[in-house]
């Protein structure tokens, strides 16, 4: 309890430290040019006023939903198919490479050529571009198996099946963990993206009319709400993961 308190003390003083910096930096400037923080928080409690914020939201985080979903199936389902079978990592290799090294506003343009200005490029995008981040956190975790556990696990003829869910699943906990948190934050990111580009509903949509409005201060007010959002989906990832995963003592029977 009281490790959290310093935690959260810790956090509240930083946060406190950047809202200053921002008001001396704020006040000695133009407010279009960069709104203070109260201007900015003024804005900020004015959404929540306005029923098409909510749905903007609903709409943001439905697509990350749906693109993190296909992402644990895809890249879950690389990532062990890696591990339990090094021998096709020449083959998916290249694959996952050209995923990495294609920028996602590139994706996105062909996304939207083949798509058209749908809810799909952004999905598209969130999956194509993180997938791998997860497939590499996977494979890792792999690596970091125990060698001698493996090993005793098949002197014992432990069935493959317990290796897999007693063993290797709880192993590749913390580094599935990992590579979600990354992936929806990557994701998070890309979902706005491309819908400030393309313009469909969602918070990118908001950010496109203030942008357009030159509204300075409502820009900064849908960053803070990014931000904060951001922070709430973390949480619920790590809340997920929280519970700890212990060995069965008696894994060949």
């Amino acid at each position: 309890m009281n490790s959290s308190i310093i935690s959260l003390s810790k956090k509240a003083i930083s946060l406190l430290g950047i809202a200053l910096l921002w008001q001396l930096v704020a006040i000695q400037m133009d407010p279009f040019v960069l709104p203070g923080p109260l201007e900015t928080m003024r804005t900020v409690l004015s959404y929540f006023g306005d029923p098409e914020f909510y749905y903007a939201v609903y709409r943001t985080l439905l697509k990350l939903l749906i693109g993190m979903v296909c992402v644990l199936l895809l890249g879950g389902c690389l990532g062990l198919l890696l591990g339990l079978y090094p021998r096709w990592k020449p083959y998916l290799e290249p694959v996952i490479d050209i995923m990495q090294s294609v920028p996602p506003i590139a994706w996105l343009g062909i996304a939207i050529i083949w798509f058209g200005l749908t809810d799909l490029p952004a999905i598209f995008i969130i999956v194509l571009s993180t997938t791998p981040v997860l497939v590499v956190n996977l494979y890792e975790g792999f690596a970091a198996i125990d060698g001698k556990l493996m090993r005793m696990a098949k002197v014992y003829h432990v069935p493959g099946n317990k290796i897999l869910r007693h063993i290797i699943l709880p192993s590749l906990k913390s580094y599935l963990k990992s590579g979600m948190i990354t992936s929806a934050g990557l994701g998070w990111k890309l979902a706005v993206m491309a819908e400030l580009l393309t313009s469909v509903d969602g918070i990118g949509s908001l950010l496109s009319d203030a942008r357009t409005n030159l509204e300075t201060d409502r820009v900064f007010a849908l960053a803070l709400f990014m931000a904060i959002f951001w922070n709430v989906i973390k949480s619920c990832i790590t809340f997920l993961f929280r519970s700890r995963v212990s060995l069965p003592t008696h894994l060949n029977k």
